[in-house]
């Protein structure tokens, strides 16, 4: 495989959000000798387990192939409070046909064992709660307030110096910066022309973080990381703070989707995807959006 495919591959996993770190440790993996069309796929397959798990990233979010009804579970011993709590996560859910009433994924122990592992370097109960600990703590919201903090400065130019101060001084990394910060613009652009946001008002990030909360908590639960008991204590935790910050299932979404605008890129055909799920889990009435009022 020649540099210029090399190059698109590794764009391609850009575009998809992959951290450089991430890219950096596929290059290492890659043996350039000997079977890479199959490595390469191998891949695609394992990013696209990844997404579908994690992010709501579906490699075929712009087919003809995706849910049409709700996955429930009519044996779930959940309370109505502990479904409301799951409920905050079914923008990701609902795309990849997960349960939307229930605690497990539904994915498998061995799946999201090795999910975990590839794409978080989780390998345990600890390295599970210590993950869920920083996106209590900060998460990406820090990330996020230093680019709206800079947006909001006279100049672009005053813009990228503030952005770079301050990725110095946080130790983050400037190219990725960069990219969110465009990428919210675009975000910004998009969802006011859609009339989805307040034209003046900061977009809200927390759902963002604590989304990935009540989905790494399931898919350590199915992983055999934690018990019901301790899954459910953190997905538990984040309710109050996403009931003082969004009014409503659709505040809450359209939040969700902008943040994933941010940090993924806005890609059109896929936020109309995303916005047609959120109408439908608003609308069916076997909808834990509709059977559970905010």
């Amino acid at each position: 495989m020649d540099q210029q495919n090399m190059e698109q591959y590794w764009n391609y996993l850009r575009s998809m959000g992959l951290s450089e770190e991430a890219i950096e440790m596929y290059k290492k993996q890659v043996d350039l000798t000997s079977n890479w069309a199959g490595q390469l796929n191998q891949f695609s397959q394992n990013m696209q387990q990844f997404n579908q798990l994690f992010t709501g990233d579906d490699a075929d979010a712009e087919g003809d192939d995706q849910p049409t009804e709700l996955l429930l579970n009519d044996n779930t011993q959940l309370t109505k409070e502990q479904q409301w709590a799951i409920g905050c996560g079914a923008d990701v859910a609902f795309t990849n046909e997960q349960f939307l009433n229930d605690l497990t994924t539904g994915l498998g122990k061995q799946t999201c064992r090795q999910l975990l592992s590839e794409w978080w370097d989780i390998d345990s109960t600890e390295e599970l709660e210590e993950m869920i600990a920083w996106l209590k703590e900060s998460g990406h919201r820090m990330e996020y307030d230093l680019i709206w903090q800079a947006l909001n400065t006279v100049s672009v130019k005053e813009s990228k110096a503030f952005l770079r101060e301050h990725v110095i001084a946080n130790k983050l990394e400037e190219q990725t910066v960069m990219e969110h910060m465009r990428n919210t613009r675009d975000a910004l652009e998009l969802f006011r022309e859609k009339a989805l946001i307040d034209p003046v008002a900061q977009p809200e990030m927390l759902i963002w973080d604590y989304a990935r909360i009540i989905n790494l908590s399931r898919g350590g639960f199915d992983a055999g990381y934690f018990t019901r008991e301790q899954a459910l204590e953190h997905i538990m935790e984040v309710v109050p703070a996403i009931k003082r910050v969004y009014v409503s299932w659709k505040h809450l979404s359209i939040s969700y989707q902008f943040a994933r605008c941010v940090w993924n890129g806005v890609d059109e055909d896929e936020f109309e995807v995303f916005r047609k799920n959120m109408e439908l889990l608003l609308t069916d009435p076997r909808s834990p959006w509709v059977t559970l009022a905010w």
